[in-house]
């Protein structure tokens, strides 16, 4: 094996690494504690945020010329990219959950319903997210394997020779 192909195989990891930590820092850390810490529905926007952020980056990242040349990085670069977008369905859930329990606390008449209803279809709303960082967890440690070992992902049909 070239020093170039384990070079490869490092630079085909970055972008399930960057995954990862999206998921570590920003989303089983931040958000449950910007809940724990009752500061509102608002600051749930922060973490939501961050993790566009971090997807237009890899984005950006995706579609860079360098990135490109190289056919198992590219790969994994696009890999990373389709599991994005579970979790762009989970936040659209989510905030059709959040905005369906609002129009519900709207609705009532009692000031405290309201705010008992908000609270309670937030936590209900944030479970799709949290079911699909489990499952992108899941995958992208796969994804890692398969990276380190210079395969490419199996909708590519090909592995990169050892």
């Amino acid at each position: 094996m070239t020093t170039g192909q384990i070079d490869n195989r490092k630079t085909a990891r970055i972008p399930h690494n960057l995954f990862m930590l999206n998921l570590a820092l920003v989303h089983l850390l931040m958000t449950p504690g910007i809940i724990a810490l009752d500061v509102g529905l608002k600051a749930i926007l922060i973490p939501l945020a961050i993790s566009l952020v971090i997807m237009l980056i890899s984005w950006k990242i995706s579609n860079s010329t360098t990135v490109i040349s190289d056919e198992l990085v590219h790969q994994h670069w696009l890999l990373a990219l389709k599991r994005y977008r579970i979790l762009l369905i989970a936040y659209t859930i989510t905030a059709a959950l959040i905005l369906l329990g609002h129009l519900l606390a709207l609705s009532s008449p009692d000031q405290n319903m309201q705010e008992l209803l908000d609270t309670v279809f937030l936590r209900i709303a944030i479970m799709p997210v949290l079911i699909a960082v489990m499952v992108c967890f899941f995958l992208e440690t796969s994804a890692l394997g398969l990276a380190g070992k210079g395969e490419l992902p199996e909708n590519s049909k090909r592995s990169i020779p050892s």
